[in-house]
């Protein structure tokens, strides 16, 4: 392949990752980073981008540095044709709005596409079925978000003309009178002059209120039986009367959205139930995906970040903590903890131009448990590990950034670091020995496979990029300890286990040199009966007969887990099993 066409198949993979690159405030990529993913020279790569323009195959952005992206992507993203437009700002671009998005408020909503997909679907239906739409029962847990949820249909209404462009959606939260059935119903449909004590004069409701657009019932299961029966008629036949008159004489056009916590079918009349065909039930966050509940945490940092005006770090222990602290009080109650712990940053960061720092010691204890919750699901508690790496999360505003730190890079390759200031955190929460080990199994995996999962450059191989970092001896003998491993395990272990393992050995070296002892609390994080282990075992052996010094338990357990992370990074590139089928 030419050298421009390879450039070109790097800009057209990598512009496919759009949106989400504009989501990190991102779009574009640049000719130092290309040359480097390449292989070739930045004046070649600038030379080839500068013909690909010209072509009218890439779209430039300019700035520092300058940036190009695919047109074709780019134009259907945003579903216009560019044309010889020109952009000066890419900051413009990424905080714009596309058509889909505008089109689509759903788009806006995390988990519009995954586990909310149905309920979305049901909500559109519902805005679009002639002639007038379907009354909606939105039915899910406190905080799940009913509200959010209607409005976004009121706006998806709009963006697709089934209402005016200044049509009302009006709120009424059935539970403020819902000891008063009479004043209720007054407030909904509206009264006449002397209908009771102080009466004064006749008021409109809320029914006339809403009318083109939508009323939003919230707890309308807290309706007394003749109200349901009320608006029920009023759904049958679009009329109604205020309270005092005698004849259904009224009509509006509104779409009713009703919201309950409670079981329809316990909590609200059989024939009223019966009258709202469109029924969607909102899980709740503990039931949806790992991925989503981190989205939303994400959201919800980034929402402060831009309220405070300044980046905000997040440990990822403090994260961890939150997604297990989700209960009953659901996406509400985790922005209301999270809107308490910025201010509390802060207040403590006021003075510091860097930022504010969320961190784990000011948690308050309710949410402290929810790492000790997470940490008894090791599923649970692996997804998140893999999903945040191993180091602190960056909120940086006023742009949706939102970045990931990652230590395990080079020569900062360092798993010490990494669990023994996990275990000074976690031993002074009380956490037990046992769920010690099981979360650092889960940072210390997450941590190597992020190293593995870097792409080395192709003009080194990775003898030679160790010799930059490490002595030529020790390179020598970890190649035969990674010929070993090959040989024992009946595996093909990639060059980068080679770049872990020396890069450990190296800074075990160092430790034995200086007489610091590791943390002895990994000890049992792998299982006793493991191969890893076993092997490990042989190598340590292998150390301390090379190297003439004993090799301690907890530096076995450091190899088991480099030697259990590169088994999973070989398996997961592995095909298990192929179907064909012949219909």
């Amino acid at each position: 392949m030419k050298r421009g066409e390879r450039i070109y198949s790097y800009i057209e993979e990598k512009s496919e990752a759009w949106p989400e690159e504009m989501l990190k405030g991102r779009v574009g990529f640049g000719a130092q980073e290309i040359a480097e993913a390449l292989g070739i020279l930045r004046n070649n790569v600038s030379k080839e981008l500068n013909a690909l323009q010209r072509q009218g195959r890439i779209v430039k952005f300019s700035g520092r540095p300058v940036l190009y992206f695919d047109r074709g992507c780019l134009e259907s993203a945003l579903g216009v044709t560019l044309g010889e437009c020109q952009f000066d700002d890419v900051e413009a671009i990424c905080q714009s709005k596309t058509p889909q998005e505008l089109e689509n408020p759903f788009a806006r909503l995390i988990g519009a596409d995954r586990s909310l997909r149905r309920q979305v679907e049901q909500a559109k239906a519902a805005i679009l079925y002639p002639p007038d739409g379907l009354h909606t029962l939105i039915v899910g847990q406190t905080g799940v978000g009913k509200t959010l949820f209607a409005h976004m249909m009121f706006e998806y209404g709009k963006v697709m003309h089934r209402f005016a462009a200044d049509a009302p959606f009006v709120t009424f939260n059935c539970a403020d009178y819902y000891n008063n059935p009479q004043l209720l119903i007054s407030h909904i449909f509206g009264y006449v002059k002397g209908a009771f004590t102080g009466a004064d004069q006749s008021k409109a409701g809320l029914v006339e209120e809403a009318d083109g657009g939508v009323l939003f019932l919230d707890e309308i299961h807290r309706l007394p039986p003749e109200g349901q029966e009320m608006i029920f008629y009023f759904m049958d036949t679009g009329t109604f009367n205020r309270l005092g008159e005698t004849q259904r004489s009224r009509r509006a056009k509104v779409l009713i959205i009703g919201a309950t916590t409670e079981d329809p079918d316990s909590a609200l009349t059989k024939t009223f139930v019966r009258r709202i065909p469109n029924l969607m039930k909102i899980p709740p966050l503990a039931e949806r995906s790992m991925d989503e509940k981190l989205d939303i945490i994400k959201l919800m940092f980034q929402d402060e970040a831009q309220r405070v005006k300044k980046p905000i770090r997040v440990g990822v222990e403090t994260i961890k903590a939150l997604v297990g602290s989700i209960g009953s009080g659901n996406a509400g109650q985790l922005k209301s903890n999270i809107k308490l712990l910025c201010a509390q940053a802060f207040l403590n960061g006021i003075d510091s131009p860097e930022g504010i720092e969320v961190d784990f010691k000011m948690l308050p204890q309710q949410i402290r448990s929810g790492l000790l919750t997470l940490s008894a699901n090791r599923q649970a508690l692996t997804e998140v590990t893999k999903a945040l790496g191993s180091d602190s999360c960056i909120i940086v505003p006023p742009g949706p950034d939102f970045l990931l730190t990652d230590g395990a890079s080079g020569a900062e390759f360092n798993l010490y670091q990494v669990v023994e200031a996990k275990v000074d955190l976690l031993k002074g929460e009380g956490i037990s020995s046992d769920l010690i080990k099981q979360i650092l199994a889960a940072d210390v995996n997450v941590y190597v496979r992020n190293l593995y999962n870097k792409k080395a450059s192709v003009n080194m191989t990775t003898r030679e990029r160790l010799l930059k970092i490490v002595d030529a001896s020790l390179v020598d003998f970890a190649e035969q300890v990674a010929l070993y491993v090959q040989k024992r395990m009946n595996a093909s272990y990639h060059d980068r286990f080679l770049y872990a393992f020396s890069l450990h050995l190296s800074a075990f070296l160092k430790r034995v040199k200086s007489k610091d002892a590791a943390h002895k609390e990994l000890e049992g994080a792998v299982p006793q009966d493991s191969l890893c282990l076993e092997v490990a075992t042989e190598i340590g052996s292998l150390i301390g007969k090379h190297y003439r010094l004993e090799v301690p338990r907890v530096e076995i357990e450091y190899i088991a887990l480099l030697l259990e992370s590169s088994q999973e990074d070989e398996r997961d590139d592995r095909v298990v099993i192929v179907v064909a089928t012949h219909g």
